[in-house]
């Protein structure tokens, strides 16, 4: 009997030891890893024409009713990236490290009565490790085309938000910089490419804010 009384304390020791060790190993992920952000499909009102010209807007294809967000978490904890001390595409980014990709939330209000607002992403644009130079290049932006303009039709004024999915980042990866590629101008949508200065990751994920430094390297390309 005090065998038996021996060995299922023993048992119970393992156990307890199996679940801290899961424990630790669950904290461990939750901290390296985020939960993807939500993003439900937006209405295609119309979709581009087959002969889409950058020049016409009529061909534009035209989405509604976007995933949004209250206008207060729009400006808080996000961090508002510039490029040599103005304001970067006037968005709020935040990352998500996730071990299948890299989401990046793109919030942005639609200014006070503009009923019709176009945007754009282009292939080529990428996040760059500030460090080695490794390249993670756009693969998609959820819903929503690349290398066309389109229209966002009937949300004035609300926080409306894109997802933007990169490859994963390795764990190392602790600095990074965004870069657009360049594209054919519209009116007030320019075609220049552009980069940020260096903003530290941690500070670009849930929570946090904050960022600063600047470098610039050649590395890998991963897509």
């Amino acid at each position: 009997m005090k065998m038996k009384t021996i060995h299922l304390a023993a048992i119970c020791l393992i156990m307890a030891g199996c679940a801290t060790s899961k424990e630790s190993v669950l904290r461990l992920v939750a901290n390296d890893y985020d939960q993807r952000p939500a993003n439900k499909a937006p209405t295609l009102e119309r979709p581009a024409w087959p002969n889409y010209d950058t020049q016409n807007e009529n061909s534009f294809a035209v989405f509604a009713n976007l995933q949004t967000i209250p206008k207060a978490d729009h400006w808080r904890n996000k961090t508002l990236l510039s490029s040599g001390g103005t304001n970067y595409w006037q968005g709020r980014y935040t990352l998500y490290r996730c071990p299948e990709a890299t989401y990046v939330t793109l919030d942005w209000e639609v200014p006070e009565h503009q009923d019709w607002w176009f945007f754009r992403f282009t292939t080529g644009s990428m996040i760059i490790d500030a460090d080695t130079g490794d390249q993670y290049m756009l693969r998609e932006v959820e819903h929503f085309p690349i290398d066309q303009c389109f229209w966002i039709h009937g949300q004035p004024s609300e926080a409306i938000r894109f997802v933007l999915v990169y490859p994963p980042l390795p764990l190392s990866v602790k600095r990074i910089e965004f870069y657009e590629a360049p594209a054919e101008s519209h009116g007030w949508l320019g075609g220049d490419a552009r980069r940020t200065t260096t903003i530290t990751l941690e500070e670009l994920r849930p929570n946090h804010q904050d960022y600063q430094v600047d470098t610039t390297k050649q590395g890998r390309i991963i897509r």
